[in-house]
């Protein structure tokens, strides 16, 4: 089944295209994909706005291509190139997927009460205990922690990961070494892009669901919430500000009130920007940008033309397709336009 995010919005919350709705039923939206993707060897090619799902006991694929797909909320799963996982539950409680091939990345950002994610390579089975961020790479059997903590499990040893240090899930024992936080790879990158487009989307979602007017779309809790706008998903904490790995904030509806938009919204590129806005002010000061890897400051895009400015994406992630004016959102599908 494919989900619209502009269908959801209006016929689940049965309130204006502005209004939030929420993923909750399961894990496993396949959120964001580039290049060439497949479902049990079958191509991926979504419209825009519209979210295919991986569904237990299936193959989600990358050849030349990658994949974000949504979790529990709160937990993105991103696949590199020449990389393949088998959603082995898509129960919010029971989360299991295995790593077939290749490596994957997962950003953590909430673990709600409740609900669980794990994963199993190579007979070990690595169950994520707290927010950070963590790699999996399957041909080297290995874990690596960059933020966070994880339960290794293998027969009857157990290790506790943490921070800074790399689990060898092959052998008959489990090996720990430390292995340094800041060497990073075109992936690693790539997934920091990403993370950066989607907390831009947040800014714009949390405002809509603090407002009055929309709060009966949204439950109060941290949940996946649309952007129509923006026409992809977005994380929204329960309260607080939720600081991603890679440096990006996620604001709750309650906190995001501390921001201003400096302008109004306007309508981009139509089928690929869409809307958005083109920066925030915190504490009555403006901000250059919402999260652009590269781009232009604030106000030079446009108002007709382009996407936000500030949200230039470095080459190879986004999801918002190329547009004129403001610099490029990145290159993909499912958000918007043709990679290359």
């Amino acid at each position: 089944m494919r989900y619209g995010c502009f269908w959801l919005c209006v016929v689940l919350g049965s309130v204006p295209a502005g209004a939030q709705s929420v993923i909750s039923a399961h894990s496993g939206t396949i959120h964001y994909i580039e290049g060439d993707v497949t479902i049990d060897g079958n191509g991926l090619h979504p419209k825009f706005a519209e979210f295919p799902e991986v569904k237990s006991g299936q193959v989600l694929a990358t050849d030349e291509g990658r994949a974000e797909v949504l979790l529990t909320p709160g937990v993105f799963l991103r696949l590199a190139e020449k990389s393949s996982v088998r959603m082995l539950s898509n129960a919010l409680a029971d989360t299991r997927i295995a790593v077939i091939f290749g490596s994957v990345l997962i950003e953590a950002g909430e673990l709600l009460p409740g609900n669980a994610v794990s994963f199993e390579v190579q007979g070990s089975r690595i169950a994520i205990r707290k927010k950070g961020l963590y790699r999996i790479d399957a041909e080297t059997a290995r874990l690596e922690v960059f933020d966070g903590q994880a339960l290794v499990t293998l027969d009857d040893d157990k290790v506790t990961a943490k921070k800074g240090h790399r689990i060898a899930l092959a052998g008959d024992t489990l090996s720990d070494e430390k292995f340094d936080v800041k060497a990073t790879d075109p992936f690693y990158r790539w997934s920091a892009r990403r993370t950066e487009y989607i907390a831009a989307a947040n800014v714009t979602a949390a405002h809509v669901a603090s407002n009055s007017a929309f709060r009966s779309s949204y439950s109060g809790g941290s949940a996946w919430s649309c952007n129509p706008y923006f026409g992809m998903y977005t994380f929204l904490p329960g309260n607080g500000i939720y600081w991603s790995p890679f440096g990006s904030a996620f604001y709750s509806p309650g906190m995001v009130g501390t921001l201003t938009l400096s302008r109004r919204p306007f309508f981009g590129n139509p089928g690929f920007g869409g809307f958005g806005y083109s920066g925030f002010g915190y504490g009555g000061r403006i901000r250059g940008g919402m999260g652009g890897a590269r781009g232009p400051a604030v106000g030079s895009a446009p108002p007709s033309l382009g996407a936000p400015s500030g949200m230039s994406g470095a080459r190879g992630g986004g999801g918002f397709g190329r547009a004129p004016g403001g610099g490029s959102m990145g290159p993909g599908r499912s958000m918007g336009g043709r990679g290359r």
